[in-house]
């Protein structure tokens, strides 16, 4: 299945993707919102609207772009239809220099880095800051995962091993936007945070992956309930499982425009 099949599977998920997704603990959005400047930020493939909605409720003024109409959907509810376009990160339904900042939260594999990189150059006034944030659970790379999230990652990694999903395959780095001649070096830094769930929000967090949306309705089921099994023989009714947001951090240079020639030229 290709990179652009197994996002589409998304919208078929969005109720699951709005339950089981990990949310971002106040200092993160904190940290978020003082890199990207504000006031007026946009959030790109903002799914559901778990950055944009608490950086709304943190002041900002948020508008969101997300192309797949059942995320978008919730995105609406979330933050006002008025502040929920459809588009895509790519061709951004924006006016020139019309935002002082933008954000993306675990969707910018799913672009085209050079072409959403072009955008956000024309979109975001000189100066204002450019926030990538990528989600990554700390216990994995630390290597003190306990059992039944070894075993369940063990099942999952069969399932991303047979997709051609842009982030097991590709590069974790935000391809496009770093080295863009319109943009500062990228900084990186991370927040820890932790994610408070239930069971019944991790199989949903199970059910939004992907891997397991572009399935077929009878197999999603069985690997559900393959994952709710290993769940169940732990003892598994809730868990507090450990975070940090990896941030991409840049701005948009004042009054730098790029070289002839390269695609952002004409912004």
């Amino acid at each position: 299945m290709s990179a652009r099949d197994l996002a589409r599977s998304f919208d078929d998920v969005a109720a699951a993707y709005e339950r089981g997704r990990p949310r971002y603990e106040p200092h993160v959005i904190a940290a978020i919102g003082e890199a990207a400047v504000g006031p007026r930020l946009l959030d790109v493939g903002a799914g559901t609207g778990r950055l944009s909605g608490p950086l709304l409720q943190a002041g900002y003024d948020m508008v969101a772009v997300e192309p797949l109409d059942a995320m978008r959907a919730i995105l609406a509810s979330n933050i006002g239809p008025e502040r929920a376009l459809a588009g895509r990160a790519e061709a951004l339904p924006l006016d020139d220099a019309s935002v002082d900042g933008a954000v993306c939260s675990d969707a910018w594999h799913w672009f085209d880095g050079a072409r959403a990189a072009d955008e956000l150059h024309r979109v975001v006034r000189p100066g204002g800051g450019v926030v990538l944030c990528i989600s990554q659970v700390r216990w994995i790379e630390e290597g003190n995962a306990p059992a039944w999230a070894r075993e369940t990652n063990a099942l999952l990694d069969t399932l991303w091993q047979a997709t051609d999903h842009p982030y097991i395959g590709g590069s974790r780095r935000p391809d496009g936007l770093e080295g863009h001649p319109g943009f500062e070096p990228i900084e990186v830094r991370y927040v820890p945070f932790v994610h408070h769930t239930d069971r019944d929000g991790m199989l949903a967090h199970y059910t939004s992956m992907s891997a397991l949306a572009s399935l077929p309705p009878g197999r999603r089921g069985e690997v559900l309930a393959e994952l709710d099994a290993i769940l169940a023989r732990h003892g598994i009714d809730d868990a507090d499982v450990p975070y940090r947001a990896e941030l991409w951090v840049t701005r948009r240079r004042p009054g730098q425009a790029p070289p002839a020639g390269h695609p952002a030229a004409a912004s």
